[in-house]
């Protein structure tokens, strides 16, 4: 009766530690990790009734590190006011294979002397595809938009991103 009652807490024991190395292998694999992406693209703005805001769909590409070449698309909502814009915006990078980081981001940005428009924010990975799926990360956002023909923008995000 000893010996199968010992046998039974080993068992125990065993189930336990083997749960408990799958718990840990599967947090590891969701780390931390440097994130920094350079794109570019164009505006398409979209106005709204209200003359102080404008919709902005953006499309452009990129480079990310554990992206790759990367294709940008979001959906603005920008509200102009004295001397600059604030905007609020959702955005989705698609790696070359096909998978997805969505966040979403808030910037300011006000004119320089050149009549470019110069935008700081912070933005914040909430989700993906593939093996983004469940990613989450935030930073900075820089980028300058400049009111040419095409409405074209470059910027670039700083931060970290978790998957």
């Amino acid at each position: 009766m000893c010996r199968r009652s010992f046998l039974h807490i080993i068992t125990i024991a065993v189930a336990l530690i083997g749960g408990e190395m799958v718990f840990r292998s599967e947090v590891a694999m969701a780390e931390q990790r440097p994130f920094m992406a350079m794109l570019a693209g164009n505006a398409h703005l979209t106005p709204t009734p209200d003359p102080a805001v404008l919709l902005n769909h953006e499309t452009g590409g990129g480079e990310a590190t554990h992206l790759g070449q990367f294709e940008w698309e979001d959906d603005e909502v920008a509200t102009f006011g004295a001397g600059g814009v604030s905007v609020v915006a959702s955005f989705t990078m698609t790696a070359a294979n096909g998978d997805k980081v969505y966040g979403d981001f808030t910037s300011s940005g006000s004119f320089d002397q050149d009549g470019n428009l110069v935008i700081q924010g912070n933005y914040e990975i909430i989700g993906g595809t593939g093996r983004f799926d469940g990613a989450t990360g935030s930073g900075t956002i820089d980028a300058v938009a400049f009111l040419s023909p095409g409405l074209p923008f470059v910027g670039q995000f700083n931060g970290t991103i978790d998957y």
